[in-house]
This record gives C-alpha cells, sequence and structure tokens, in this order.
C-alpha cells in the first residue's frame, strides 16, 4: 500500500517547526510503500531528536491528509460510523498490528497494537496514530470532545502536560494497552454529514476504492480511482493526466494500451454515480445530471438510457421498489439488480 505524500511533507513539515533540518529526507512527490515510510520515520526520528516529535507529526495531520479515508470520514454521519469505517479501512497495516473499535463496561474503546518500534522511541507509531485520531475527532465535531481519556502501555518520556497539550485529554500510562475511551452517548450525536443526502453513498464509494488499494495498478485503475474520488466537478481528461504527472497524449496512448479510454471510463464511472444518485438519495434528475457534469437532464437521461436501456426515473421506481417495467435488450429490474450486488458496503 502506498503512503500518502501528505504524510511525509508532515515529517518534514514537523521537522522544520523544531528548527531542525530535513533534507535528509526524500522529497515529498515521492511515492513510499509502508516499509519505505517506516524508514523514514526512523531517521525523521533521529534527525528531530525530540520526544515529542512523534506527537507533533501526528498532530498536523489532519483529515483531509489521509487522503481518500480522510474524505470519508468527513462524510461519516456519526463519531460510530466514522470508528467503524477507520477500522474496516485502518492505514495501520503491518503484520501483527491492528486498530479495533469496541464498547466495554467503561465506555466506547478505539485501540491499537502497532506492528514494530521506532527504535530509541518505543512508543512513536502510537503517539502518532493517538495525536492524529484526536485531531481528526476534533474536526469532525468542531472542537473537543468531553469525557475521554487516553491509556497508553509504555512510560512517560516527558512532563505529563506535553502529552496533554497535543492529545488535548487526560493521559494514563503503564496500561495494559493502549487505547482512547469515550462516553458512549457521543458516538452517536450527528456529525456535519448527516444532513448531506448523498454522505453515505460517497462512503461507500470510498470504502470500495481503499478495499481496491492493494490490487495491482494499471492506469485504468488510476483514472477510475481519480474520477470516483472527484466531489463536485468531474475533472476532465487533461486533469487527471495532470494529477498522474503525464502529458494528455500519453495518458490516452496508455489507457488505449489497455484496451479502453478516458471517456469509456468516464461514462462508467458517471452510470455508478448516477445509479446510486438515484437508489440512494432524493435528488431530481436534474440535480443529479448536473452534479456528473452534463450540460442538460435530457442530455442525462439519454446518457442514462444508452448505459442502461431504461430512463433514469424508471431505474429509480424499480430500485426503490415501486414496480416493474421492461424497456430495451435489459430491464429495469436487472440492472437495478446489478446495482444492489456491486454497491454492497
Amino acid at each position: 500500500m502506498k503512503v500518502q505524500p501528505a504524510y511525509i511533507f508532515a515529517l518534514t513539515r514537523t521537522l522544520r517547526d523544531l528548527g531542525r533540518d530535513p533534507s535528509a529526507l526524500v522529497s515529498p512527490d515521492i511515492d513510499l510503500d509502508e516499509d519505505e515510510f517506516y524508514e523514514l520515520c526512523v531517521k525523521a526520528h533521529e534527525i528531530a531528536d525530540d520526544p515529542s516529535f512523534a506527537l507533533r507529526f501526528g498532530s498536523s495531520l489532519h483529515l483531509g491528509s489521509h487522503g481518500l479515508l480522510g474524505n470519508a470520514l468527513i462524510s461519516c454521519r456519526t463519531l460510530r460510523h466514522a470508528a467503524e469505517f477507520l477500522v474496516q479501512h485502518s492505514p495501520v497495516r503491518a503484520a501483527q498490528a491492528s486498530v479495533r473499535f469496541a464498547f466495554d463496561q467503561e465506555g466506547v474503546v478505539l485501540s491499537i497494537t502497532p506492528g514494530g518500534e521506532i527504535p530509541g522511541a518505543p512508543d512513536f507509531l502510537v503517539e502518532a496514530f493517538f495525536a492524529a485520531v484526536v485531531t481528526g475527532i476534533g474536526e469532525l465535531v468542531g472542537g473537543e470532545l468531553a469525557g475521554c481519556r487516553i491509556e497508553l502501555a509504555g512510560e512517560p518520556r516527558m512532563p505529563e502536560e506535553v502529552y496533554r497539550r497535543y492529545l488535548q485529554m487526560p493521559v494514563v500510562f503503564g496500561r495494559p494497552a493502549n487505547r482512547l475511551i469515550g462516553p458512549r452517548e457521543a458516538v452517536d450525536l450527528p456529525l456535519v454529514a448527516a444532513g448531506n443526502s448523498v454522505a453515505d453513498m460517497y462512503v461507500r464509494q470510498c470504502g470500495k476504492m481503499l478495499r481496491d488499494r492493494d490490487k495491482p495498478v494499471s492506469c485504468t485503475s488510476e483514472v477510475h480511482r481519480i474520477l470516483r474520488g472527484s466531489r463536485g466537478q468531474v475533472p476532465n481528461e487533461y486533469e487527471v493526466a495532470r494529477r498522474l504527472n503525464m502529458s494528455g497524449r500519453t495518458l490516452r496512448r496508455r489507457l488505449k494500451c489497455e484496451e479502453t479510454s478516458f471517456r469509456d471510463i468516464l461514462d462508467a464511472v458517471r452510470n455508478e454515480f448516477a445509479r446510486s444518485y438515484l437508489a440512494e438519495t432524493k435528488l431530481s434528475i436534474a440535480e443529479i445530471s448536473a452534479i456528473l457534469g452534463f450540460e442538460d437532464a435530457a442530455n442525462f437521461r439519454r446518457a442514462f438510457r444508452r448505459w442502461n436501456a431504461c430512463a433514469p426515473q424508471d431505474f429509480r421506481h424499480l430500485a426503490n421498489g415501486d414496480g416493474a417495467i421492461v424497456l430495451g435488450e435489459r430491464s429495469p429490474p436487472a440492472v437495478a439488480a446489478e446495482f444492489i450486488e456491486t454497491t454492497s458496503f
């Protein structure tokens, strides 16, 4: 799995904030896998020579730093939803490492078991993880979450007020496990996304892409990823090529070698989103056509009929169980059944 470039940038920025020279680290635009990023953390810790480095680094990681994962968390309706999604698509992927979310007699518990240690900083990964989680929770709820505490298995390596400054809640040391414990009643309070009619659909789309992240990467899959991850205006061919650090001509050539084209991929992604919007939201046909970048609703209707052999309103009726109409070569029930099968969470 590739590491988000924002993590690398955060390491270098944190070193600069400490007055250290980060030039020995790689450029932030280089793709790194987990093992390479681990080695980078080892080097960054040596350069920092400061026990608060992990906390500073984790605190600097905002939700946007986590890429697709962060976008999905922003779209979650409750903290419970966000925690469950984080566990299911955890960025902690090393062998024997785990992130867990559970309820016990003390409340809601988010725990981490790291897969390794940074030499000279055995709690580096745990401290960075919880500092990033606290920052993310603050963004989701709009401030500190009352009634929480963090329990760490290790012993303090610096004054406890330093932990409090970056973790923003009481910290207890020498416990059996590394856990963030919070009140049960807080996990189901509505977040900002609770009022967004397409939030659940977007979270499912992000989940699908995150499940596919370890599959062999092709140019086609990368274009799919960018188009699916777009929120708002759909990027055009040249914008996608720019994000992939290639020219439009190179993108077209590579897609041709993979026996597809940007138009084919764009149509597939538009259709995927169109069916999700029709089945899962109350957005009008005109609103959906605008979101998907069509000039008008008539063009969208023609395209949808070409993709699915039925009108969008007929698909919506069938997806909601409102009846059965057979049109074209494929019936709306068949199209709706395919949608349900391919978009399950």
